[in-house]
């Protein structure tokens, strides 16, 4: 299947998944917003009834629970909204993609695996990146929300490689499309999501695809549908097995730290250098036993707590994010009556 049929075949899953849950809730709610979400379906596809051209963009940075920089201020996570322009009484769900990758990779060091542990020899990464979900979403009626994880790009804090200062920043735009939480221009001026229903669905491939599983098992109110595809559902099991120090397929020597470093694009970086020694020290590649720093990053063992239907995405003979990771966050989802689908390619 080539990646422009992929891609188009899991924007109408995505559609599919997220109407009905918008339907069932807006119904249960509040009766009359049905009439205030203007979403129209050909074929059980949304089809476009905006015009691109007139699409709102908004740049604007939301307000976390977190200060994973520990400069004494709550972090602000850079988004870009775009959103159809509507009547003023229509309200639109939202697409919404957090990525770490969105301001691009620095070339770091990475652990040399032939020969000293400790020995550094630099390594190029390479992102995945879907693009831009607005050509498709906004004529059709849903804003689009891109956002920017801690640490990266425009967004304060430090990356912190999947624990739960970086979910919390990933969770505080669905808090704030649901007016529980803060977000503001760039000239300080507050702005609320009030052309939004509240209702949300996750998606992206990878590392975008982990912050959705991450971020569900918070059972956050107004999260109803997430699309992970080729996702992490534990850090443990990517980076290690059973004791074992390994590498995902194709990255010889990456782990969580320079991980954290390659995505630390935010402007001085310098201020996250403890909390980069921190990651180094808590993954422990002398024992690669499982610690309390893995068990931070294990959303296998918080299924209980999704109250958003999944639909995994995942492919068979993935080397990089190995199948495990599917299988695992699977069988947790079944355990706990998760409504689930799944597409294996």
């Amino acid at each position: 299947m080539s990646k422009k049929k992929m891609a188009i075949t899991l924007s109408a899953m995505l559609s599919a998944t997220i109407i009905p849950s918008f339907t069932m809730d807006v119904h249960a709610e509040k009766k009359e917003e049905t009439k205030n979400t203007k979403i129209e379906l050909e074929n059980g596809m949304t089809k476009p009834i905006y015009s691109l051209d007139e699409a709102i963009i908004e740049n604007l940075y939301v307000e976390t629970e977190v200060d994973s920089d520990r400069d004494g201020k709550k972090d602000r996570v850079s988004i870009k909204v775009m959103r159809p322009k509507t009547d003023p009484n229509v309200k639109v769900p939202v697409i919404y993609e957090m990525s770490p990758y969105r301001s691009g990779l620095k070339d770091v060091p990475v652990y040399n695996v032939d020969e000293e542990l400790y020995a550094y020899e630099g390594k190029p990464y390479g992102a995945v990146n879907l693009g831009s979900y607005g050509n498709y979403y906004v004529p059709r009626g849903y804003a689009v929300i891109l956002g920017e994880s801690i640490g990266t790009g425009k967004s304060d804090g430090c990356p912190t490689t999947g624990d739960e200062q970086e979910i919390l920043g990933t969770k505080s735009v669905i808090d704030w499309v649901n007016g529980r939480a803060k977000a503001f221009t760039e000239q300080g001026e507050e702005v609320q999501a009030n052309w939004s229903t509240g209702n949300v669905g996750m998606t992206g491939v990878s590392y975008n695809g982990t912050l959705p599983n991450a971020v569900a098992t918070t059972g956050v109110e107004g999260l109803k549908t997430i699309i992970p595809i080729a996702a992490i559902s534990s850090w443990y099991d990517y980076y290690r097995a059973n004791g074992a120090v390994i590498a995902p397929g194709g990255y010889q020597g990456e782990d969580t730290d320079n991980m954290a470093e390659a995505v630390l694009t935010r402007k001085n970086p310098e201020v996250c250098g403890p909390i980069m020694t921190e990651l180094t020290a808590g993954q422990d590649r002398k024992t690669g036993n499982y610690n309390d720093f893995w068990d931070k990053r294990n959303y296998v063992k918080d299924a209980k707590n999704v109250k958003a239907s999944v639909f995994v995405v995942h492919g068979l003979n993935d080397w990089n994010v190995k199948t495990k990771q599917f299988a695992q966050w699977w069988d947790a989802l079944g355990e706990n009556d998760v409504p689930r689908k799944m597409w294996l390619y």
